[in-house]
């Protein structure tokens, strides 16, 4: 068992994720990492965070990464813009995200999510604090995992989203987003353009990460409809949104598209778009200051290195690591608007 960090959820998670490594090593292994935000009251989140990241670097094949603040903006959101909902018709999860032990990519099996005209899954004084923002990252799974639930004329299996959006082993951190961002039954609202959902889906206010990819470079972006929509409407939509966007010189067609004819419950259809864009390295270096930050006065360390299998070395390993993963975001981003000969140096260890 490589990693004993088992105090936080992040170490049980990435002690997971190590373990599944080694009994099925020819299976991609998806993760959602939670990161704290700055204002999180967990002191030694940042810790937390950077440990988890060097084991998410190295053993995952595939990492969601889900802030925690924008997950708190996108419910602010939600909230101001229905403020009421009818009882019995709402989408309800608990219990999928960990969300006060800093970077965790541990995730409850018991999670569900029901909702129906005459079924009620629990009424507004039984939810939790979290269980909205919960119900986001669940969302985003299942709209994920649609293609390997039901039929569609252009089904994308979990492999492809790898092959197709990770074009570097290090570099398989994939900004999320999705739309509608409610349950059509609850919100009293009528539903959205097609066109204008394509167009939240690339909005910074409808990110998982506090992050605008429109100003950063896309490494490549899939795009994962469901309902009953055409080929011809995604493609048409590509060509609308793509002179806003900017693509690595090297992939500017790097666009996958699925398409899965089961649309979500309460809604006529949806899109969930997971894009590697150069944005995130501004998420890893918040985190990277904060974990600086305590780590120059040694401040918490004992709370660690006490723990058997623990070295000090493994907090400035951890430490190399990401800095090396925020150099090659930031390298490629540093590309931006040069002329098509020029190629990235990319530092990517074998």
């Amino acid at each position: 068992m490589r990693n004993r960090r088992n105090r936080t959820g992040s170490g049980v998670g990435t002690c997971i994720l190590n373990l599944l490594e080694d009994e099925y090593p020819d299976v991609y292994r998806f993760v959602t990492a939670v990161y704290p935000s700055a204002e999180d009251d967990v002191i030694t989140s940042p810790y937390n965070s950077v440990l988890a990241m060097r084991e998410l670097t190295n053993h995952a094949d595939c990492v969601l990464p889900v802030e925690n603040q924008a997950l708190v903006d996108i419910v602010n959101k939600i909230t101001q813009a229905a403020p009421s909902t009818r009882p019995g018709k709402r989408v309800y999860s608990s219990g999928l995200v960990d969300t006060s032990t800093g970077c965790s990519s541990a995730v409850k099996a018991d999670s569900a999510l029901t909702a129906g005209a005459g079924g009620v899954s629990g009424s507004a004084l039984d939810e939790k604090p979290f269980d909205k923002m919960n119900n986001l990252v669940a969302n985003l799974l299942l709209n994920m995992t649609s293609s390997a639930r039901f039929e569609g004329s252009l089904n994308v299996d979990l492999n492809e989203i790898t092959m197709n959006l990770v074009p570097f082993p290090r570099m398989h951190y994939l900004v999320a987003s999705q739309t509608p961002l409610y349950c059509m039954a609850d919100m009293r609202l009528p539903p959205r353009r097609l066109d204008q959902m394509f167009s939240d889906a690339f909005a910074s206010d409808h990110q998982m990460l506090k992050a605008d990819p429109k100003h950063s470079l896309y490494l490549a972006c899939a795009l994962m409809v469901r309902g009953k929509v055409e080929l011809s409407d995604i493609r048409r939509n590509i060509d609308r949104l793509k002179p806003n966007l900017h693509f690595v010189h090297w992939n500017e067609e790097g666009w996958k598209t699925g398409l899965c004819s089961v649309a979500p419950v309460g809604q006529p259809y949806s899109l969930l778009t997971l894009a590697n864009n150069t944005c995130v390295h501004n998420t890893f270096s918040s985190v990277r200051d904060r974990f600086v930050k305590l780590y120059r006065r040694k401040a918490h360390l004992h709370h660690y290195t006490q723990v058997d299998g623990m070295e000090a070395s493994d907090f400035s390993d951890s430490l190399e690591s990401l800095n090396m993963v925020i150099e090659e975001y930031s390298r490629l981003e540093q590309t931006m608007g040069r002329p098509a000969e020029i190629e990235p140096r990319l530092n990517v260890l074998p």
